[in-house]
């Protein structure tokens, strides 16, 4: 049997330092490792962003110690892939002994700069397990958070959850009735309530509740706020009938990794069919927001950029985005099987205050874990109210292309040796073992 084995990983990700530091416990699944992965680059992306790089530290060895976890769960991985995977944790490996030692120095520069190194790093990584990842996942999850132009990180899938949700409702819910609910959180293995301690704020909020309902055509974006232990009080209103499925996005203490618990309340009413035709374009309120898709296309390899123009209703651009929760706005699909959420934040500086406005044009790098139809929504808040826009969007399950543009062949190269290029498609790096190389963006 091909493999990955344990020896490899070990040797690859301890070298130039000595990463002690161990996973609390092996990963039963690749989805699960990489939700460590993802939670761990988040938490280290804040620390750079935050300046704090007397925490980087720990967080790079802690992150070096939890790639080697990918051995055990990583079994059947081919050989083509397998020596990709072995050259990007080497190169992993030394992009985070780096960054430990510029944060040791306190460079601020150069510890952003291997930030950027470990993010491309991660991607070729993560290029190995898209089957698995995507397979495995409960709840497949892909978050991008873009800082200042900064590369995106993104959440392939989400851990495994520690936490259990149950919705608690005083009666029955019905469309079009406003309802004083809650959502009872608790530890999975213990039952204990899950309570504010427990929590880290994530986007300025301990919990965030995605709600929506089977047609994905009524979501709901709620703050529930703690009124006994563990149990999560908020009102919502439903629009539609049928059994709406809540997901609390946590980011728990004990393990600071990203999880979605999910549950379902049921309300009485007519159920909405469900539309899976695209569309571009939403107005709300009187504000008009259009889509513009990067290449016409979302490819599920590399994903794609979007950009999304919000107008007033004099017809004038809109530049009077409040700040939302540590952003200008925030955007979130889900698939109809209701078991992928796409959870993406735009590009561009974040607000640091509340008189601060963004607009008119918000940029999103949408990159998927999951072929087919989303629901996407971009949420702004205008006049101190939040506004929902909703888009169809395809996702594809064939490659990006490149193009020839205006000024020559494109150029390709390796995202792990970049000093590695051709002008033929379809060549591969002597250097990783094969890996095919990509078109470099003009």
């Amino acid at each position: 049997m091909q493999g990955l084995s344990m020896p490899v990983f070990a040797a690859a990700a301890t070298a130039a330092h000595e990463h002690s530091p161990a996973a609390s416990s092996t990963p039963k699944s690749t989805a699960e490792a990489w939700g460590r992965i993802n939670g761990l680059r988040g938490k280290l992306a804040g620390l750079v962003e935050g300046k704090k790089l007397a925490d980087v530290h720990d967080v790079t060895e802690t992150l070096a110690a939890t790639l080697k976890t990918l051995a055990p769960v990583s079994k059947d991985l081919p050989a083509d892939k397998l020596k990709r995977a072995e050259g990007a944790i080497g190169n992993l490996a030394k992009a985070l002994d780096a960054a430990h030692d510029a944060a040791d120095e306190n460079n601020q520069a150069s510890v952003e700069k291997q930030l950027k190194a470990i993010d491309a790093l991660l991607k070729v990584l993560a290029a190995q397990y898209p089957a698995d990842i995507a397979a495995t996942a409960p709840i497949a999850v892909t978050s991008s958070h873009e800082h200042g132009g900064a590369a995106s990180h993104s959440h392939a899938s989400a851990a495994e959850p520690t936490t259990t949700l149950t919705v608690v409702s005083p009666g029955p819910l019905k469309a079009g009735q406003p309802a004083q609910i809650a959502v009872r959180l608790a530890n999975k293995q213990s039952g204990k309530p899950v309570t504010t301690a427990d929590l880290e704020l994530a986007h300025t909020k301990r919990v965030h509740l995605l709600i929506v309902d089977p047609s994905l055509s009524d979501y709901h974006h709620e703050h529930p706020l703690e009124t006994a232990p563990g149990v999560w009080s908020f009102t919502f209103t439903p629009r539609a009938g049928g059994d709406y499925v809540v997901f609390a996005d946590l980011l728990p203490t004990a393990t600071s990794v990203q999880e979605y618990a999910r549950g379902t309340v049921n309300v009485a009413g007519t159920a909405r069919a469900l539309d899976q035709k695209p569309t571009q374009s939403a107005t709300v309120d009187g504000y008009r927001f259009d889509m513009q898709i990067e290449g016409g296309k979302i490819p599920l390899e590399g994903g794609a950029m979007v950009k999304v123009a919000v107008t007033k209703p004099d017809g004038s651009p809109a530049k009077n985005l409040e700040p939302l929760m540590g952003a200008f706005a925030h955007g979130v699909g889900f698939t109809p099987d209701l078991k992928t959420v796409l959870h993406v934040h735009p590009l561009g500086e974040e607000p640091t205050d509340d008189a601060q406005r963004g607009g008119s044009e918000l940029s999103f790098h949408i990159a998927p874990v999951a072929a087919g139809y989303y629901r996407f929504y971009v949420q702004v808040q205008i006049g101190g109210k939040d506004k929902f826009a909703g888009f169809g969007i395809n996702v594809i399950d064939e490659p990006k292309t490149a193009t020839v543009g205006q000024s020559g062949p494109v150029t390709y190269y390796c995202p792990m040796h970049p000093d590695v290029t051709s002008k033929t498609p379809g060549v591969t790096c002597p250097k990783c073992g094969g890996m095919k190389l990509v078109p470099k963006k003009a």
